[in-house]
């Protein structure tokens, strides 16, 4: 998903987490390459965009 090896090992406060929690978690995330890929396009689409209204001032 795009994150370090046991990113999710560990709560705040120190202590593991189980498991099932860290699925539970992991399962309800989004991976970070992907949010990456749609946000450069975005991006691109946004820069784009305003290039295009400055030529029709």
């Amino acid at each position: 998903m795009g994150l370090p090896d046991n990113y999710t090992k560990y709560g705040a406060d120190g202590n593991i987490i189980l498991d099932s929690a860290r699925y539970k978690a992991l399962g309800n995330a989004i991976a970070l390459p992907c949010v990456e890929y749609i946000m450069a396009g975005i991006k691109e689409e946004f820069l784009t965009s305003a290039q295009n209204e400055q030529k029709l001032e």
